[in-house]
């Protein structure tokens, strides 16, 4: 068989090197990383409904950056109903964190297109203010602000952690939450100095007092019944007793929140805190620490997260009695 003149320079030529496959990189809780247990128990933390619920109070310092309250407000939704707002923001969440990478990517990518549609100018109190929430600098505001209610409620609750420890606790929330616009300017800090550094600028230049973040404040003592399931004689029915518990409910929520917020956050909503208050805030933190350490699991971890945990339990079970290899002995 003849071969053409184009034939033979290709054959002569020599073989174009393969590139290496990319090497993905290692979760920080892999037995092969240093502190990984470390980042285990930080994992397992941000898959609990108690870490949403008595810190979540912290991402108020989104809504003292005026171009973010701006948005919120214009959406209408906190104020439609406060607690449903809360519980879908809550439940995004779950789906990030611990759902298998095809949801993860898709649940991400969905949040960045339903962001995008926020866009326009601010109402009321906020006439006037231009909103984006794909402008860069917001978006690396609202997600370093959503890490750090994972972050600062670990190291607020176990506060006798290291320098390096605490650089694992944060190298971990932000492996689990990261979700960066392609866009440098929007990405969150990469260390827990360049967070603080960056939250302090941010707090210098940014944050403030406005109308929506005071009426937020108090909204979270008076939450309205939440009405995303069953019908509405339900709701009406369990009002009384929700409108009666829920101070009571809520106030180890406000206590740790408070503990746990930055001075500028404290000064902008007034909280005074008192020695009353930090031996009420280490009450509640010996709570969550002896039920992280004595309940089991599964009352521990929301159903997403205790899924992951139960998958990876029985996918080590299953790979433990494996060879090493299949070659033969030598």
């Amino acid at each position: 068989m003849t071969t053409t003149p184009l034939q033979d320079e290709v054959a002569a030529s020599p073989a174009a090197p393969v590139a290496p496959a990319p090497v993905a990189p290692v979760a920080p809780w892999h037995p092969s990383q240093p502190h990984h247990e470390l980042a285990a128990d930080v994992r397992w933390w941000m898959g609990a409904p108690i870490t949403f619920g008595l810190f979540g109070r912290l991402a108020l310092d989104q809504v003292a950056y005026r171009e973010v309250a701006a948005a919120v407000d214009a959406t209408g939704r906190f104020e439609e109903n406060f607690t449903n707002r809360g519980i879908r923001s809550y439940l995004w969440g779950p789906l990030m964190l611990f759902g298998d990478d095809a949801d993860r990517r898709a649940t991400i990518e969905r949040l960045k297109m339903m962001h995008g549609q926020v866009k326009g100018k601010g109402r009321g109190h906020f006439d006037g203010e231009r909103f984006s929430a794909l402008n860069p600098a917001v978006w690396k505001w609202v997600g370093t602000s959503s890490l750090l209610v994972f972050y600062t409620g670990y190291v607020t609750t176990y506060p006798h952690l290291s320098a390096e420890e605490r650089e694992v606790v944060y190298r971990t929330a932000r492996w689990m939450s990261e979700m960066d616009l392609p866009s440098d300017a929007s990405s969150v800090p990469r260390t827990v100095a360049e967070m603080e550094a960056y939250y302090e600028q941010v707090a210098a230049e940014h944050l403030a007092d406005n109308e929506f973040l005071q009426w937020a404040n108090r909204s979270f003592g008076e939450m309205p019944v939440p009405t995303l399931i069953g019908p509405r004689w339900l709701h009406l029915l369990i009002t009384p007793a929700w409108r009666l518990l829920t101070p009571a409910l809520s106030r180890p929520a406000r206590i740790c929140a408070e503990a746990a917020a930055h001075p500028r956050m404290r000064e902008l909503l007034g909280i005074e805190w008192t020695p009353a208050k930090q031996r009420e805030f280490r009450l509640w933190t010996a709570l969550i620490r002896g039920a992280r350490r004595l309940l089991p699991k599964w009352a521990v971890l929301e159903p997403m997260a205790y899924n992951r945990y139960r998958y990876e339990r029985l996918r080590s079970a299953y790979a433990k009695p494996q060879l090493t290899s299949f070659a033969p002995p030598k």
